[in-house]
């Protein structure tokens, strides 16, 4: 995958992210602006906001498409998941209320991240 399938894909599962995108990416590249920067400044901060909010609708969906990404087996989409959001999330968030809603891939690779 490139930048402009992840940010696609990105976009047909969250299509309420599009106004968000759209501001982010605006001054940039629009579709190519890099996937490591939406998934990190854009997605990652609505999956932080859902957690605090206790959002289980938008973390559910959230987390199914993180596991999906890692399931796909490209290399380059696991990367963007692990270090946009992954990372992010063991970093500032209560691992707990994360790790309940991964999949099994994911929170394989998440309990593996050391902060």
């Amino acid at each position: 995958m490139n930048e402009k399938d992840l940010n696609l894909a990105l976009l047909e599962a969250f299509p309420e992210l599009a106004d968000e995108f759209e501001d982010y990416t605006s001054w940039q590249d629009g579709l190519e602006t890099g996937a490591f920067l939406i998934y990190e400044d854009v997605f990652r901060p609505r999956i932080e906001k859902a957690l605090t909010d206790n959002d289980c609708i938008f973390a559910e969906r959230a987390f199914a498409y993180v596991e999906k990404l890692f399931a796909s087996g490209d290399d380059y989409a696991v990367n963007i998941v692990t270090v946009g959001i992954l990372e992010g999330l063991k970093a500032n968030c209560d691992n707990d209320a994360v790790r309940k809603f991964l999949g099994a891939s994911t929170l394989a690779v998440f309990n593996e991240l050391t902060y």
